[in-house]
């Protein structure tokens, strides 16, 4: 113990009265930096502000004491010390008498120190360390050490919340008979065994019986013996809930049944009485063992992948700058593929890994970051950019690591390798992304794409509402291709339009409509395959095999090179590596009667001429033939290109029971493409004639309106006021509050996700952060969203109309729809089936919303001048276009026969060679899978090039 003085006393004094002691729902961050990956373990160890409970690693605790002021923190400090080799190979000698298979044996203890350091000023002689324990410190400080000390981590608690589902209550709880034996469980830890087996880890007790037993082993032969379970079975399963000693505290424990209709952790409402028949009182246990969901996140994030991606070459490591990885948290692959790709990107690095990084770290999106960094995108995609463009893991290699070593005459385990060192954790930033979203927030693996797509939707609403921040001044309207992508919002580097030309089969015809996008999915045309007869062979081989086997006959089938007989192979005596020209398979392996599969090769441009062919649209409403149904030609052309283009192989098909399965195929994805011959015209061909813009029922609904705008006009309704709830809400999201504001107004208070619809439709609106105009102002101003959304409601797309009404909905319900949601057909197509209940209620509030809007805009001259004619593109999000021709700079590639499993590694092509970033493996890259890939990441070229 520690001495302190009282000079040192009256300065933790003066800092006592911000010092908080955490209670249970508290968040304490002292598992990581908030703005690094620095630790405990890390060379400075992590400070944490016993003010606002937040961890920071030295470099950052300047940055902490100027933003906050905060004058105490706890030191921890944690190094591994290796054990002496004796030690080890004891522990394993003793696991293995207990019948016990010990895989990972401990070969290092963790060493923790503590200190209370008084922060007076960023420099470290301004800094008074008290080391700890000191008994002499005031009470209130000893108080918060402690509970931080003993306060579960939000790092923690966030990994288990991946891997935590929802458990339902047993209906063996209620009336739960339990036996008077006569026995009482000690509430001491050390007084607890198996009752068959004598071990003291992992130890369920019988809520009925009172039987402690050992639980079952595990996949990889950690857990127990089973004693637990051999009981239950011994009883008649008449006895099924068993709860983990070690587990026990106040707020629960784990509670397992073993019941055939159960089978699974549950819920025990009673648990507590149930409990106190055993003589434990909840109130009084503490946590002394790993919970199911530590247990299994355990087992996630330690199965190694060892699947060899590249034909077992010997692949050389990466590390450092450009070459950090990232650990996988349990199937994360796939937002660690993302990631990757992603900030591969210079302007991306520039925006969040430039700044933000300032010496000290001190700079840029760190200063700025709201007093809770964890919930801001910005700072943790600034987090995760600084540690891969830079290489901060906020780990080196410790000396003892290097070699065996002897202390006091003792041989010492070499430290193992720390993944650390080379790759860090984005457990944080996963949190931050996935929060709220029920997929992206579990511990299930997940589509590439979908995740690249919800991650730039989120960047896109963070970008708008803290632009200056960012240092974003453009976006607001289309510019060329040599604008400064660094001035942007990022998701306008991926923007294209694309241009869907509409033939009606009958009239001839034509409508042009452009919708933007930010990925690029091309169909897979496997008729188009160049090796048909090479897969037709190499299936009727399978076939034969699959018959003989059956037969169970010896016999083995070869697979022989193209030109040789059947007849060769079958006699080969040995088995042999050969190949097949000319079959598309590189290699064809025979070992042993097997062989690599032949799979069907599809030239990339057969998928480009799937996507630009024509397309016949069937009950297609022209509005040149009245509005009645017929058939139509659809070809789709690009009207710009992105500085990025993201394209997305769909290598998936939604198979006869509806679940989705692999296609396996490949296709050989060029190194540049060239794009050009697929630009849209700049406008219809000489000759062509234009679909009419409106319907006649349209048409004669607008006649309709002069007249009732031309009767007495009443004195306008004032305009709804927003409800300061609803916009705490939806501030909450991230959005900004003059937007957030215009939003409650617009849909009337209606409700969070009507207000959620209309910001996400307005974002792009130039004045969608002015505030509102004050009660009693001209409503001139209000007008022209008004007439906006008269213009939109009048021309609905009969594409997306008849898309609908396929759905089984009329065409009213679907025009209203499209309208609520801004012509969005996703949106839409939700929006229906979420109002299934009342759906002709909801459309007519909005069809009266829509007259009244369309009254509005015919009161208000000058406001429809300013939207008429224009309401097609006065909404468009801008696009960088330019030169259609694109370099490949990395591929994500999915092993795995459907979306819900398997495993994502990413490639990516710096300075001039290619490597593989698989996970927290990164190594140069010998022969990159192109034709393999899933998502496709094209650079655009100059335009010399």
């Amino acid at each position: 113990m520690s001495v302190v003085d009282e000079a040192a006393l009256a300065a933790v004094r003066a800092h006592m009265k911000s010092v908080r002691i955490p209670g249970f729902h508290d968040k304490v961050y002292k598992d990581e930096c908030m703005f690094s990956y620095d630790d405990p373990e890390s060379p400075g160890g992590l400070y944490v502000n016993l003010a606002t409970l937040q961890g920071f690693g030295e470099s950052f605790l300047p940055l902490d004491h100027s933003r906050t002021g905060g004058g105490l923190y706890l030191h921890l400090v944690h190094r591994r010390v290796p054990l002496p080799k004796a030690e080890v190979e004891a522990a394993r000698q003793a696991a293995q008498a207990a019948g016990q298979l010990l895989l990972n044996a401990p070969t290092y203890r963790l060493d923790k120190a503590m200190a209370l350091v008084v922060v007076n000023g960023p420099g470290p002689e301004q800094r008074l360390r008290v080391p700890l324990p000191c008994p002499d410190l005031p009470e209130r400080v000893l108080q918060a050490i402690d509970a931080v000390v003993k306060h579960e981590s939000v790092t923690q608690a966030e990994a288990l919340a991946v891997f935590e589902e929802p458990r339902r209550v047993s209906k063996y709880a209620a009336g739960l008979e339990q036996l008077n034996t006569g026995r009482k469980i000690s509430p001491n830890p050390a007084d607890w065994r198996c009752d068959e087996t004598g071990v003291t880890e992992n130890l369920w007790l019988n809520l009925s019986t009172g039987f402690i037993g050992s639980g079952r082993k595990n996949w990889d032969g950690s857990g127990g013996n089973g004693a637990a379970l051999r009981h239950f079975e011994a009883g008649g399963r008449k006895y099924p809930l068993v709860v983990k000693l070690g587990t026990i505290t106040p707020h629960g424990a784990d509670v397992y049944s073993y019941a055939p209709d159960e089978d699974d952790m549950v819920e025990d409402p009673g648990l507590a009485q149930h409990l106190a028949h055993w003589g434990i009182d909840i109130m009084q246990m503490e946590k002394t063992e790993k919970t199911m969901s530590e247990l299994q996140a355990d087992l996630n994030t330690g199965y190694e992948f060892s699947r060899i991606t590249e034909a077992g070459a010997a692949l050389v490591p990466l590390a450092g700058p450009g070459h950090t990885g990232l650990i996988n948290l349990g199937n994360s692959c796939y937002m660690n593929s993302v990631l990757q790709l992603l900030l591969t990107l210079p302007e991306v690095v520039g925006r969040y890994g430039g700044g933000a990084a300032a010496a000290g770290g001190g700079g840029g999106l760190f200063t700025s970051a709201p007093a809770d960094p964890s919930n801001d995108l910005p700072t943790q995609l600034a987090k995760v950019a600084v540690a891969l463009a830079q290489g901060r893991t906020g780990h080196v290699k410790p000396a003892e690591a290097e070699a065996a070593m002897e202390v006091d005459g003792e041989e010492l385990v070499p430290l193992p390798d720390d993944e650390r060192v080379t790759a860090v954790r984005p457990l944080s930033f996963k949190s931050c992304v996935g929060r709220g979203h029920p997929e992206f927030a579990s511990g299930r693996q997940q589509d590439a794409a979908e995740y690249f797509t919800h991650l730039l939707e989120l960047i896109a609403r963070a970008e708008h509402t803290q632009a200056q921040r960012l240092g974003i001044s453009g976006g607001g309207a289309d510019v060329g291709s040599s604008a400064d992508l660094g001035l942007l919002p990022l998701p306008t580097a991926f923007r294209f339009n694309l241009q869907d030309r509409v033939q009606c089969g009958e009239s001839g015809a034509v409508s042009y409509k452009r919708q933007p996008h930010s990925l690029l999915m091309l169909q897979v045309p496997l008729e188009a395959a160049t090796n048909s007869e090479a897969v037709a062979e190499y299936r009727d081989r399978q076939a034969k095999r699959q018959r003989l086997k059956e037969q169970s006959a010896q016999a083995y089938i070869g697979a022989a090179p193209e030109g040789a007989t059947a007849g060769a192979a079958e006699s080969a005596a040995v088995p042999a590596q050969v190949s097949g020209p000319g079959s598309g398979a590189a290699v064809v392996v025979v070992a042993e009667g097997e062989e690599e599969a032949v799979l069907p090769r599809v030239p990339f441009d057969a998928c480009l001429q799937r996507f630009s062919g024509a397309e016949v649209v069937e009950d297609y409403r022209s509005a040149a033939l009245g509005g009645r149904a017929t058939t139509a030609t659809k070809t789709t052309r690009f009207a710009s290109f992105p500085p990025y283009l993201i394209m997305q192989v769909n290598r998936y098909f939604q198979d006869k029971d509806w679940t989705l399965k692999k296609m396996e195929v490949l296709v050989d994805v060029p190194d540049v493409i060239d794009l050009e011959p697929l630009r849209a015209p700049a406008g219809p061909a000489p000759g062509e004639v234009l679909q009419p813009e409106q319907q006649p029922e349209q048409q004669q609904q607008q006649q309709q309106q002069p007249a009732a705008a031309a009767q007495p006009a009443q004195a306008p309704a004032a305009a709804p006021q927003p409800d300061p709830a609803l916009v705490a809400g939806l501030v909450d999201m991230g959005f900004g509050e003059a937007a957030c504001a215009r939003a409650a107004a617009a849909v009337s208070n209606a409700g969070l996700e009507a207000a959620m619809e209309w910001l996400l439709a307005h974002l792009e609106d130039p004045d969608i952060n002015d505030p509102l105009p004050a009660p009693g102002a001209a409503p001139a101003a209000a007008a022209a969203p008004a007439a906006a959304a008269a213009a939109a409601a009048a021309e609905a797309d009969p594409e997306k109309v008849s898309t609908l009404a396929g759905m089984g909905f009329s065409e009213e319900h679907a025009k209203a729809a499209l309208q609520a949601c801004s012509g969005s057909l996703e949106r839409a197509a939700d929006w229906l089936f979420n109002h299934m209940d009342d759906l002709d209620t909801a459309v007519a509030k909005v069809l009266s919303e829509a007259a009244g809007a369309a009254a509005a805009a015919a009161a208000a001259p000058a406001a429809v001048g300013a939207a008429g004619g224009s309401s097609g593109s006065a909404g468009s999000a801008p696009v960088v276009d330019g030169p259609g021709r694109y370099e490949l700079v990395g591929f994500i590639s999915h092993m795995g026969s459907n979306l819900a499993c398997g495993h994502y590694v990413a490639h990516i092509k710096k300075d001039g060679r290619w490597a593989i970033y698989n996970d927290e493996k990164v190594a140069v890259s010998e022969h990159p899978p192109r034709d393999l890939g899933y998502l496709y990441l094209f650079r655009r070229l100059p335009a010399q090039q």
